[in-house]
């Protein structure tokens, strides 16, 4: 009958629809708002059913989602964080950054508003590939390799060790002071983003600072003079927007917030504060402004200038953000997507013998398409309770992995994946 027909195609109009899972809305609203970004949440909705026709999504799903996550923002730009809680690391998808150039293999989402940003595999991915490598947007090494750089042994950007031809050692010195590099490429590099105004023969001002962080081993501090000097150098030649964007796009948090979880900050706090503004003053009188001798003929906005310079927190927040990002000593515009877990889906790995300058990121199992990448900030082999206070102290989170939910120890699978060694 003519009823009976009605129902019937009425019955396979509903079993045609779907009801997408939250982490399936979620990417398509992320894509659509990376897209366009001032969308409202009508127009999303409105997006969402043109891109997914089958799905079954309401307004007040989309409207919740997005309220959850803050998507819904005047800005341009969606961001992590919790207002009241300082604590929380603030971040969010760089727009200037061309993952793709990096690999087609990847792509970033956020993932919700504590988590903040995470890498994605776009494509499966299998074991024991190399899903990207990439060098330092930023570096300062490990203090040992550092003062091994002063007095000439190793690269004073990459730090690997001088190559020797009969008692020769083959470098290309900076044409000001005695800095060597293993090659005129890193020597082009180090100008360009931070040497030009850290060579202590051009600024002699950059000894007090150089010096005082040297006393106190302090490569926090060390890094973020060279994040400066690579805000001064980029403005020089017109680039300045695009970097500034890239550091702002890093997981941010003040560093007053990382040491207040430290349980002897109340008998520190005075001391620590006295070397903060010390060292402020100290590379304010070697960057603001550069001397003559450095030939820096565009001057920082002065806003830019105000903030970096006289604003404490300005300077306390990038030692944060150094501080929680930096993979041994450099800081990755694309590895710093990653989230971590105890039991991680990747590794990182320095393919370059003997120097932490560049990474690659290793799949230590089969990834499927859609898997979010994780790697470990932690040593794998310690137990749980160090693991949660190491990063609860130090990334200012609570781990709630499997791992850590079951108190599992290293797995075979996870001991093979990672390539350790037998204890």
């Amino acid at each position: 009958s003519s009823l009976e027909a009605s129902h019937q195609k009425s019955t396979s109009i509903v079993m045609s629809e779907i009801v997408p899972s939250e982490a399936e809305l979620l990417a398509v609203i992320t894509s659509i708002k990376q897209a366009e970004p001032d969308l409202g949440i009508k127009k999303v909705l409105a997006a969402v059913n043109a891109q997914q026709p089958t799905w079954t999504v309401s307004e007040k799903r989309v409207k919740k989602l997005m309220q959850s996550l803050g998507l819904v923002q005047s800005t341009h730009l969606v961001k992590s964080g919790i207002e009241d809680d300082p604590s929380v690391p603030v971040s969010f998808i760089d727009p200037k950054l061309d993952l793709k150039a990096t690999s087609a293999a990847i792509e970033a989402r956020m993932v919700d508003r504590i988590t903040g940003k995470g890498l994605f595999a776009a494509r499966d991915l299998k074991k024991d590939e190399v899903v990207f490598e990439e060098t330092p947007f930023v570096f300062f090494p490990v203090w040992d390799l550092y003062n091994e750089s002063r007095i000439g042994n190793v690269c004073s950007l990459c730090t690997k060790p001088f190559k020797k031809v009969s008692h020769t050692v083959l470098s290309v010195r900076c044409q000001h002071c005695d800095v060597s590099y293993c090659s005129a490429g890193c020597r082009k590099i180090a100008w360009d983003s931070f040497h030009k105004l850290e060579c202590t023969h051009l600024n002699t001002a950059m000894k007090d600072y150089i010096n005082l962080c040297s006393t106190e081993s302090w490569a926090a501090a060390m890094a973020v003079m060279r994040i400066y000097c690579h805000l001064i150098l980029a403005n020089e030649r017109g680039d300045l927007d695009a970097v500034l964007a890239h550091y702002d796009a890093f997981a941010t948090v003040n560093q007053s917030e990382r040491q207040a979880k430290e349980t002897a900050w109340i008998f520190m706090e005075h001391t620590t504060r006295e070397l903060w503004d010390k060292a402020r003053k100290f590379l304010s009188k070697a960057l603001n402004p550069p001397p003559k001798k450095c030939k820096i003929t565009q001057p920082l906005p002065e806003a830019l200038a105000k903030k970096l310079f006289d604003d404490e927190d300005t300077f306390l927040e990038y030692l944060g953000k150094y501080n929680i990002n930096n993979q041994n000593g450099g800081l990755y515009l694309v590895q710093s997507h990653i989230n971590h877990e105890c039991h991680p889906n990747v590794c990182i790995e320095h393919p370059i013998r003997l120097s932490d300058y560049k990474i690659s990121v290793r799949a230590i199992r089969d990834i499927k398409k859609g898997e979010q990448l994780f790697e470990t900030y932690v040593n794998p082999r310690w137990n749980k309770e160090t693991r949660v206070n190491y990063l609860s102290t130090n990334y200012m989170f609570q781990c709630n992995c499997k791992r850590c939910k079951n108190d599992e120890p290293v797995s075979e699978e996870l001991r093979q994946g990672l390539r350790l060694r037998p204890e």
